[in-house]
């Protein structure tokens, strides 16, 4: 009797000590599956990151660092709610660890992402005092200055991205934001240099080409904005702003059946594109094709300019008519000058509003 107990109790020794062997082995895969998971397999990555988090197997640092993986793996899935997941899973490891700069860095995108704007640059003041390397200094600059940015900051922005740029001078991506914080400073000459640079770089990169074509419309530079337009379209054929931006310099051309093309390309990738529609009915009416621009304006913003047309027509009648001098205006002009140029004008007018006036009723008619 005292033989089979005692070969029933190695026997469950044997099995407990199996099963310990192998769930040791078992504990440290999860770790491992989690810290070196892939897209391809993100929910096995994030199923593993899970078993080892609620393992207990792990102390405070390892533990943000499980923490850390399951957040941006969540990335690599379609859930709805990744973004929550993923902030909540970076709050956790950031409250085991305060200085996980890898958890506040990815941490200060999200808060980019849903423009809060100060904890997106709290974050990163928090990850470059806990140390960062050049890698991490790099993507720090470029979030900050991102969110100086959005704050309107433009000055701090550019001297994040510089300092960025000094990291990685040729990182396509800083190069644009920091051109877009020089054009909205109003240093167009800096901010197609950064242009010109990703161009350099990305031959074909259409958004480059577009972004170039921007800063020299607001140079006034009618030829290059359609050379670079054009460029833009020819690589990605369905660039909305780049057939909006070309269609208004060929207008200011003259060229208004090419801009009319344009006007048309945009409606053809959008019919309610209101700017297009804008867009083209001026370019019809500069044609003198007033049927056309009241079909693409509409009735109501027609008859406000007819009448605002005819205001201007009354007081010049009656400045020309009194010849009565007012005080001079601060421009140096007499009241009785301004209306005699307003009479001028309403002369130059008079064929259009005739013509206007003429599809009116037309169109009222039926």
């Amino acid at each position: 009797m005292r033989s089979v107990i005692s070969a029933h109790f190695w026997l469950v020794a044997l099995v407990l000590a199996a099963a310990a062997v192998v769930s040791r082995p078992a504990a440290a895969d999860d770790r491992q599956d989690c810290l070196h998971g892939s897209k391809d397999v993100a929910e096995a990555t994030i199923a593993a990151c899970t078993r080892a988090i609620e393992s207990g197997n792990h102390d405070d640092q390892g533990l943000s660092s499980l923490y850390h993986a399951r957040g941006y793996t969540w990335f690599w899935t379609s859930l709805a709610d990744r973004d929550d997941r993923a902030l909540n899973d970076y709050n956790e490891a950031i409250r085991l660890e305060p200085n996980a700069v890898s958890s506040l860095l990815n941490r200060s995108r999200l808060y980019n992402q849903r423009r809060d704007y100060d904890r997106a640059i709290a974050d990163v003041n928090r990850a470059f005092e806990g140390g960062l390397s050049d890698y991490g200094k790099r993507v720090g600059y470029g979030e900050r200055g991102q969110a100086y940015q959005a704050k309107g900051d433009n000055d701090r922005a550019i001297v994040d991205y510089t300092n960025s740029l000094r990291l990685d001078a040729d990182n396509y991506a800083t190069l644009t934001l920091r051109g877009n914080a020089y054009f909205a400073k109003g240093e167009l000459d800096r901010a197609i240099a950064d242009y010109d640079h990703v161009i350099a770089l990305y031959p074909k990169y259409a958004a480059g080409y577009y972004n170039r074509c921007v800063g020299y419309s607001r140079k006034g530079d009618l030829d290059r904005v359609v050379a670079d337009c054009s460029q833009a379209i020819a690589l990605y054929p369905q660039y909305r702003d780049a057939y909006y931006y070309r269609g208004h310099a060929y207008q200011a051309q003259g060229d208004l059946d090419r801009a009319i093309a344009d006007y048309d390309q945009m409606i053809a990738l959008n019919p309610d594109d209101s700017d297009a529609h804008c867009g083209r009915a001026s370019a019809y009416l500069s044609r003198g094709d007033v049927r056309r621009a009241i079909a693409d304006f509409g009735l109501g913003p027609v008859l406000l300019w007819l009448a605002t047309l005819a205001l201007l027509a009354v007081i010049g009648w009656l400045c020309s008519r009194t010849g009565v001098y007012a005080r001079r205006l601060p421009c140096g002009q007499t009241m009785i000058e301004v209306c005699e140029q307003q009479v001028v004008d309403m002369q130059q007018r008079n064929a259009a509003l005739e013509r206007i006036a003429l599809a009116l009723e037309k169109h009222a008619a039926g």
